[in-house]
């Protein structure tokens, strides 16, 4: 076959077979990676042999039926058994006919009739003659007799009328394979149907941000997909009292969605979604599961349909379905409103869940940057004041810390502060802060050490909750006399080794912002030459092991005696060292700070070792 354009349109001819073969080699190339299929993949072998069999009995031709290799997938038909059964079914059938004289055959889908195959006896041949007229006309012609030519038409009709029982049979299969072929079709655009939503609601998953807008678009594509009345979605609260709060509606009115607040211990239809997976009420206008029926009736809703909103075991919240007649809603519908709920929820918490990654690094830059800004409150290199070799470490927790330690340069003496504000985290630093600086202002111009602390107390305690203080050391050196003025408010009492014994610096008053009209006193002790001075918070000694031991005084005074003979870097080394094979690998749980004085010559470089460290040290 060759097909061509009109020759007079100029066109240029285009060859059939040139067509075919370019068709059949992109069936060949589809047929290659398409699976192997068999014709009883789509039709069992009896409903075959039943369409073969009512074939032959009704054209009274043979047939069989072959699969793509040529080989048969019936059986011969049995044309004795089968005409034995006719004649039985025959007289079974019902004569019932319509108006017309037409038997009629359903095609019915999904309990709703789309149509009928309408058959009636063909009483006339094709050359509109009846077959008793010709069969009259053939007895007329052999002079038969009656009795002859009634026998005649008999046998005639038997063998060349109609198999009324065939007849009916064959058109019942055909009416079924045409409701199943209307019914796989519908099926077909109903996964289609299904797919585009759950492509539609994807997609704006994935091009944007805005929770409340997937919503929107979800209970709209819902609402017309389903042809329900209303779609809604609820979340649970986040104030801890489990209520379901409206977040996206469809087709549903004001006045029943600001009906009253619905919490989920008291609603049994959302514990069942919850607990079962899905939960359906058939009419809520009577169910008992129903919290508000009447509202339910007066907005015209008869069926629902709510399926749970669940991510990682976790709930989120519910999605329902609404329709205005009493609807048995298909197993395909209900596991698309699953699906789309598990999209919703994953949905929600990858959005919430990306929200709260973004503002946790917002507050970790800013965190950096505070935590920038009290390193450069604190001293960057060590004072310069001989015989005086002095080290510090500072070693926060976290970020931000409540431990500081100041050097402050008096004229020809050395002040020496170190303190703890209770607690960690920003709001410690903030009154580390504000302590630092009222140590600092009062000290340029006040020369008692107990009365700069009484005034550094009384600031504090008009600004701090009953719950919030401060623990503070604060001495003076005098390098020239060799002696150390300080006031303790509180603080861990310093450790003054000299020889094999261990001072305590403890003279002064109770911690800072309790009471603002507290008293402190001020402690003296003369220095040698080869005393070391160990200032320090308490998270060296509450600092614990694996068994949950404190490192203590004791194992500070050990480490102390260990490294005396060394410079003040290498003592305080050697503090942090044994602390560290004390606790082992584990994070320090509370900020460290450290400071080391020993009377003698400085160690060369002291100055350039930083006193800052990370938090494993």
């Amino acid at each position: 076959m060759n097909l061509t354009d009109d020759p007079g349109s100029g066109a240029p001819s285009i060859r059939g077979d040139v067509v075919a073969a370019v068709y059949d080699d992109e069936q060949s190339s589809l047929s290659a990676r398409a699976p192997k299929l068999s014709l009883t993949d789509f039709l069992d072998v009896e409903t075959l042999q039943e369409i073969q069999d009512s074939f032959t009995a009704v054209t009274r031709l043979s047939a069989t039926i072959l699969d793509a290799e040529g080989q048969p997938v019936t059986a011969p038909t049995d044309t004795r058994r089968r005409t034995a059964s006719d004649r039985m079914l025959e007289q079974l059938i019902s004569p019932d006919t319509d108006e017309q004289g037409r038997y009629l055959a359903p095609i019915v889908v999904e309990g709703q009739q789309l149509g009928s195959i309408a058959v009636q006896q063909q009483s006339v041949t094709g050359d509109g003659d009846s077959l008793a007229e010709q069969l009259a006309q053939l007895a007329t012609s052999l002079k038969l007799d009656k009795p002859q030519a009634a026998a005649m038409a008999q046998a005639a009709e038997q063998c060349l009328g109609p198999n009324r029982a065939a007849g009916v049979q064959f058109l019942h299969l055909l009416a079924n394979s045409l409701a199943r072929l209307c019914y796989e079709t519908y099926q077909a655009r109903m996964r289609i149907e299904e797919l585009a939503v759950l492509y539609k609601v994807s997609t704006a998953l994935s091009g944007t941000r805005d929770v409340q807008r997937v919503m929107d678009i979800a209970v709209d594509s819902i609402g017309e997909v389903m042809g329900v009345k209303g779609v809604t979605i609820r979340l649970l609260s986040d104030d801890g009292t489990e209520t379901l709060v409206p977040r996206a509606v469809y087709g549903m009115s004001h006045e029943y969605m600001d009906k009253g607040a619905i919490r989920l211990p008291d609603s049994p239809m959302f514990q069942e979604a919850f607990n079962k997976g899905l939960c359906y009420i058939r009419d809520m206008a009577d169910d008992p599961r129903v919290l508000f029926p009447e509202n339910a009736r007066r907005e015209g809703m008869a069926s629902m349909l709510c399926a749970p909103m669940i991510y990682q075991g976790q709930r989120i919240g519910v999605l329902q379905l609404f329709s205005t007649e009493i609807r048995r809603f298909t197993r395909s519908e209900q596991t698309l409103i699953k699906s789309i709920a598990q999209l919703l929820s994953t949905a929600i918490e990858s959005t919430r869940l990306e929200v709260q990654r973004a503002e946790n690094e917002r507050l970790s830059r800013q965190l950096k940057l505070a935590a920038d800004v009290q390193r450069r409150m604190l001293p960057s290199k060590m004072p310069d004041m001989p015989p005086f070799d002095v080290a510090a470490r500072y070693v926060p927790s976290y970020e931000l810390s409540g431990d500081f330690f100041d050097f402050l340069p008096l004229s020809k003496h050395l002040g020496l502060v170190v303190g703890d504000v209770v607690g960690k985290g920003v709001a410690a630093s903030l009154l580390m802060a504000s302590v630092r600086a009222s140590v600092r202002a009062f000290a340029q111009d006040i020369y008692d050490l107990n009365e700069i602390i009484e005034r550094v107390n009384a600031a504090i305690s008009a600004d701090t909750r009953d719950n919030e203080f401060v623990t503070l050391w604060y001495g003076v050196i005098d390098p020239d006399r060799l002696r150390v003025s300080y006031c303790n408010a509180g603080h861990e009492p310093p450790l003054l080794l000299r020889g094999d014994k261990v001072h305590q610096l403890a003279t002064g008053g109770m911690v800072l912002g309790i009471d603002a009209s507290q008293n402190y006193e001020v402690g003296l002790f003369d220095l040698q030459v080869g005393d070391v001075l160990l200032l320090y918070t308490d998270g060296l000694t509450e600092a614990l092991d694996f068994d949950g031991k404190q490192f203590g005084r004791a194992r500070i005074e050990q480490a102390l005696r260990e490294s005396r003979d060394g410079c003040a870097n290498d003592i305080l080394n050697h503090v942090l060292w044994s602390k560290r094979r004390f606790t082992g690998i584990q994070r320090a749980s509370d900020d460290l700070t450290l400071v080391v004085v020993k009377v003698g010559q400085p160690c060369k470089n002291a100055q350039n070792q930083s006193p800052f460290q990370d938090a494993l040290a």
